[in-house]
């Protein structure tokens, strides 16, 4: 009786770990990086809201789509914020569901229970499109595992049918989605001699209510655009910091602002000198970006690590 209590405690405790890896877990936040014919940038995603449809308890996605367009051979990028493609999704054991608004139903995003060559329908079209199929098919080609935030995610790398219009390719976690495309599905040209005006995207980071996961390192918004030369002239030590960090410039800085990994600003310090020295002691330990702009008006930013103390 004993041995098989132990081993249903076995069971529920594991069914309990695979449960925990899967899906966000309030707040979400995704980060993505893209560039085009003329323009690059990033945009970022996020759950907006709860709502409810089919009886079914959803978060509603918004996404941003943020463009450092060039205005001339010598000319500084100007910064464009339009909407992007965003949705409402719900997940029920390990299925993410998307909600088609145009035909009011539920399709499967990602099934992390799915074996390889294992597929499921993406979406329909309700007419066949620059020479696609109607049906959009999504194909398991590989699973695998990821650890993230210390937990093992589910990954699975995704692929299509050749005909189907709409599409996620690459890999795919159990934890937050996507990491080689784009959370929702992109569109596709299926002639031979097309092509789809669509953004190259690639995942940057991901962050929800109990993980923050930046592979790169690197920051999640503001850097792109910004002109190479005016990031290697501002020195920002030390790095990894337990709170008071010096930054040496060429040119005297005007104001160094302290964002989080949202954007917000926390801090803000106004300077004329080209050595400078701030306190962020009051800072819990994370990641934080400096917006650092110098007294020619020209702006970049450095990621600074404060370690506990």
């Amino acid at each position: 009786m004993r041995k098989g209590l132990l081993m249903l405690f076995a069971v529920i405790s594991l069914h309990s770990l695979a449960q925990s890896s899967i899906w966000t877990k309030g707040h979400a936040v995704w980060h993505y990086s893209f560039f085009n014919v003329g323009e690059k940038g990033y945009i970022k995603v996020w759950e907006s809201g709860d709502t409810t449809i089919l009886g079914k308890q959803c978060k509603e996605i918004k996404a941003k789509r943020h463009s450092f367009i060039m205005s001339g051979p010598t000319g500084p990028p100007f910064e464009t914020i339009s909407d992007y493609k965003g949705g409402i999704i719900y997940h029920s054991n390990d299925t993410v569901f998307y909600w088609n608004g145009d035909l009011e139903q539920f399709f499967v995003l990602f099934d992390f229970s799915a074996q390889p060559n294992d597929n499921w329908i993406l979406d329909i079209t309700p007419t066949e499109y620059m020479s696609c199929n109607d049906t959009s098919v999504c194909v398991v080609q590989s699973v695998g595992s990821l650890m993230i935030g210390g937990q093992n995610a589910v990954e699975l790398n995704l692929g299509k049918t050749a005909d189907s219009f709409r599409s996620l390719n690459g890999k795919t976690n159990s934890r937050f989605g996507t990491t080689e495309c784009y959370l929702f599905p992109f569109d596709n040209t299926c002639e031979e001699w097309g092509a789809l005006d669509l953004d190259q995207v690639s995942f940057l980071c991901f962050e929800d209510d109990s993980l923050y996961y930046n592979p790169s390192g690197g920051a999640c918004e503001y850097y792109l655009g910004l002109d190479e030369s005016v990031k290697q002239s501002v020195s920002v030590y030390p790095n990894p910091s337990s709170g008071k960090i010096e930054l040496l410039s060429e040119v005297p800085l005007k104001q160094i602002k302290v964002m989080n990994v949202l954007g917000a600003v926390l801090k803000a310090f106004d300077t004329n000198l080209t050595l400078t020295e701030i306190d962020l002691s009051g800072l819990p330990q994370g990641t934080y970006y400096l917006d650092i702009e110098n007294a020619n008006g020209e702006q970049t930013v450095k990621s600074v690590q404060i370690s506990g103390r």
